[in-house]
């Protein structure tokens, strides 16, 4: 996954949005496109389709797609009960737009749009408010807007935010960085900048076993190593080669090559990706 910031779209005409759409279908090879495939690969933000089309269906009929079998319209009480199911299965108390987007059946984004906001969609359900949390450091946020923008599989957006993507509010960001967009220059200067790539310049030396074994790195993988780890392993687990995106139950770990307590240091030379199966089975070998 490569970070880098998108062109503004703001300025392209009503045509040049429908082709867009239109090559989206071509690159999927298919007759019509959701959303959420939208979203993923095209210029635009959902919502301009919205101000300028009146609505997503109408932007397909205009660009000669199949409408048919979209679910455009919902009854309320499927998709609350939806939304609760998907928190069930995640086992948590409040979800994020983009875990509802990986686990729900429906189109969340025309739901926001009724309710005003995920948060009281998330009320409705009888689930807990997304977080928005003051006391915060910059990096905690650089960080946060990295899970997203994996989640997503692009570049967050303003309506992304607004819809309870982050646990973070658009105020917070911009408190830290002046704004939204600053706040996604900052991140991708840091995601991309070599020089803060910290433990992966640290050698493995020769490892003996000893109670008082002394470590040059921590043993907790931070978030940005754990990215590089997971990139380089293809987000595929590196011993039965699963992954979340071919199975959404799949849930990835990075591990220590050489175990911690045997002397391994946390460096991305002795760092893998594995499914918590095969973490598992492994662990249980070490021991």
């Amino acid at each position: 996954m490569e970070f880098k910031l998108k062109e503004n779209t703001r300025n392209l005409t009503n045509d040049e949005l429908l082709q867009d759409i239109r090559e989206v279908a071509i690159k999927l090879n298919k007759d019509t496109i959701t959303t959420s495939e939208y979203s993923k690969y095209g210029k635009a933000d959902i919502r301009t389709i919205y101000r300028r089309f009146g609505s997503f269906k109408k932007a397909l009929e205009l660009c000669g797609l199949k409408t048919k079998g979209h679910n455009f319209r919902v009854a309320e009480n499927d998709f609350i009960e939806d939304v609760k199911m998907v928190a069930k299965i995640l086992n948590k108390r409040s979800i994020t737009t983009g875990e509802y987007k990986i686990y729900g059946k429906y189109d969340w984004t025309h739901k926001v749009k009724k309710y005003k906001s995920w948060n009281n969609i998330l009320a409705l359900a009888g689930l807990e408010k997304t977080n928005n949390k003051r006391n915060t450091t910059d990096e905690m946020l650089l960080e946060e807007i990295l899970k997203i923008w994996i989640l997503l599989e692009r570049q967050p957006t303003t309506a992304d935010i607004r819809n309870g993507v982050s646990i973070y509010s658009l105020n917070t960001y911009a408190r830290h960085f002046g704004s939204w967009s600053n706040a996604l220059k900052k991140f991708v200067e840091w995601i991309n900048d070599d020089n803060v790539k910290h433990s992966s310049n640290v050698e493995q030396e020769e490892i003996i076993p000893s109670e008082s074994l002394k470590h040059k790195t921590p043993r907790e993988i931070n978030l940005r190593l754990r990215y590089l780890v997971l990139k380089r392993d293809n987000f595929k687990c590196c011993i039965c080669g699963s992954s979340p995106a071919k199975d959404p139950s799949v849930e990835l770990h990075i591990d220590h090559i050489v175990p911690w307590s045997k002397g391994g240091e946390t460096i991305i030379d002795n760092l893998q990706t594995l499914c918590s199966k095969c973490n598992l089975g492994k662990s249980n070998i070490d021991s």
